[in-house]
């Protein structure tokens, strides 16, 4: 499949998570913001590209609020507004931009003012198919800042994930177009000047997002265009059996809680007298993003105490950021070989008897993203248990049907974002809490002081309906993933496939499930004998879809060090991760297609 650099992936897809790069030259263009690339996106991945409607929602509150030179983030709730004016003020002090401080702000120059976004009229604002969907009041918390520390308050919207989605955006840009209709019908009868210019700058704002998105898919990333368009996608998808009208938001909620509880049920420890408890729908929160699980459970652990956190291993790139900015900070242990456990062993060590405190936290991913290795785990609980230290695995590129890691992890977190969800259309995390494990207790206690309820409305809907089927349609991701990683490491022109089965195998077979579908998930990194003009031949010749993010139905590739870490190549390159490793996540297409694909991208790398 060729899709156009910009456009959504997959192609006309709402609020998709993905944007096409078809080219090796397109993400370096995106990295060093050229303006060919940058024109043509109408989508991106969300953390690192601001929505379109979120972008006419933010216009609008700058219009309504902003001093000059102010520009405005938007959040959910005051506790997540709160966290980034903290933020941008430590990092203020850390922080440099083209030479010049941060460091002056004045308090009073970065704070936040509560929106509330309500239909004027609640029976004018019911224009969808279905009931009367855009009925309620949503109150928006919108952190106002110099527009010279934007990058600053960007920073924690993307290593958070805490900033509104695209929807909820939508329905505010919505209810304002509702409005705007009422108040023109209105105004012979009555006065609404404050609110008519509040409607008609919000409805314009959403004006704005459509145009923005271009006439080839004004409709895709952005609200709609036309009421009509929200009435046949509500009609459409409630009344044919996707998904469920939205004021079931909670009961879907709670079908997502029950869903991953049971996809880590452990039948095969049912005789298993060490085994105290079985993770139940309570111990699931529901966050909105896979890097607001994290955040929420580094967030928990120094609710409990304070101590700095180990991330072992190479993570993905805003779980380390996590742990370094938000408390005392964190040792980065980022080969995960040998020498590290000895070095993990020598920090924990000193912290235990040395004048700071003791180690927080050990997190990890199993399998890693992009490296695909996997941590000892026995070996790091018998660590953990010695010196009193939390465990937390990001268990997203396993996933549920593949690994169990709950005899060693206190926390395991996940994007649903990724293969749960599979669909690319929605964003959504999980923080499961380990009831089999000591410190359950007070980790109960400490999530339950600093979790909130923050995804959606929309995107849990959207999400139940796209998982419903996730535990069948792994095993076919793991068996084409397989396929591919056994042909490209029988090619000559390839020197390295970073696939589970090749890496650290024998950490990853005490993790992963003893069931007859389980597998080595869907993702790979390969790297070629001819370097990165090899990579660029491969990538360019490859006709799937190409973009960020990863676990979709589809195939999806992208060069990974040049969109994840462009600026700090050499820093990555010291832990393996090289500027020319492709990354693959594997989809659900026939099998022979997409072995077909592959072979005709190595055919056109040349030989040597």
């Amino acid at each position: 499949m060729d899709v156009p650099l910009g456009e959504c992936v997959p192609p006309s897809t709402p609020f998709a998570v993905s944007v096409s790069l078809p080219t090796w030259d397109d993400n370096v263009g995106y990295e060093k913001g050229e303006q060919r690339v940058l024109d043509a996106m109408v989508s991106g991945y969300p953390r690192f590209f601001i929505a379109k409607p979120i972008q006419a929602l933010a216009e609008h509150v700058k219009d309504r609020f902003a001093l000059p030179k102010e520009t405005a983030m938007l959040f959910p709730s005051l506790a997540c507004a709160e966290r980034c004016t903290g933020f941008i003020f430590d990092q203020a002090k850390k922080q440099q931009k083209d030479s010049v401080t941060y460091g002056l702000l004045a308090h009073g120059q970065v704070r936040v003012v509560q929106y509330v976004v309500e239909p004027i009229n609640r029976k004018a604002a019911a224009v969808d198919a279905m009931k009367n969907k855009l009925d309620s009041p949503v109150t928006l918390y919108c952190v106002m800042f110099p527009e010279a520390v934007f990058p600053l308050a960007k920073q924690y919207w993307q290593h958070t994930g805490n900033g509104i989605s695209a929807r909820l955006a939508s329905y505010c840009l919505h209810i304002a177009q509702a409005n705007g209709k009422y108040e023109r019908e209105a105004r012979p009868r009555c006065s609404l000047k404050a609110a008519g210019a509040a409607a008609r700058n919000v409805a314009a704002a959403a004006a704005a997002a459509v145009a923005a998105n271009g006439k080839r898919h004004a409709q895709t990333d952005c609200a709609p265009a036309q009421e009509s368009t929200t009435e046949a996608d509500a009609y459409l998808e409630e009344r044919f059996g996707r998904n469920f009208d939205p004021i079931y938001a909670g009961e879907m909620k709670q079908a997502l809680r029950r869903r991953i509880a049971d996809a880590l049920a452990r039948p095969e420890k049912k005789l298993d007298t060490q085994v105290t408890a079985e993770v139940k729908p309570d111990d699931v929160y529901l966050l909105a993003t896979g890097m607001s699980a994290i955040f929420y459970a580094h967030q928990a652990l120094l609710g409990m105490r304070q101590g700095k956190s180990v991330c072992f291993g190479f993570p993905y790139t805003d779980t380390l950021k996590i742990l370094e900015k938000f408390g005392p900070g964190a040792y980065f242990l980022g080969c995960g070989e040998e020498e590290d456990y000895a070095e993990l062993e020598r920090i924990l060590e000193r912290h235990a008897q040395g004048d700071e405190e003791p180690i927080l936290s050990i997190f990890t991913e199993c399998p890693s993203n992009p490296l695909l290795k996997t941590a000892d785990m026995p070996r790091l609980r018998a660590l953990a248990d010695k010196y009193g230290t939390a465990i937390v695995v990001d268990e997203t590129i396993g996933s549920f049907p593949n690994v169990d890691v709950l005899d060693w992890a206190d926390v395991v977190v996940s994007s649903l974002t990724k293969v749960f969800s599979g669909d690319s259309n929605v964003m959504g995390g999980s923080l499961v809490l380990n009831p089999a494990l000591p410190l359950y207790q007070r980790l109960r206690a400490s999530v339950g002081e600093v979790f909130e309820d923050l995804m959606w409305s929309e995107d849990a809907v959207f999400l139940e309906r796209n998982s419903r089927d996730f535990m069948k349609r792994v095993p076919r991701i793991n068996d084409n993933a397989l396929a591919v990683a056994e042909l490209l490491q029988a090619s000559a022109k390839v020197s390295c496939v970073r696939y589970p089965k090749f890496v650290t195998p024998e950490n990853y077979a005490r993790i992963m499930r003893p069931t007859s579908d389980a597998g080595y998930g869907g993702l790979l990194s390969v790297e070629f004998v001819g370097g990165e003009s090899a990579s660029r031949a491969f990538y360019d010749h490859l006709r799937c879809c190409k973009g960020p993010s990863l676990g979709t139905n589809f195939t999806l590739v992208s060069p990974y060090t040049i969109l994840a870490h462009f600026a700090e190549l050499d820093w990555a390159a010291q832990f393996g991760v090289h500027s020319d490793l492709v990354r693959i996540s594997v989809g659900l297409e026939p099998r022979e297609e997409l072995l077909a694909l592959f072979r005709t991208a190595l055919d056109a790398i040349p030989d040597h």
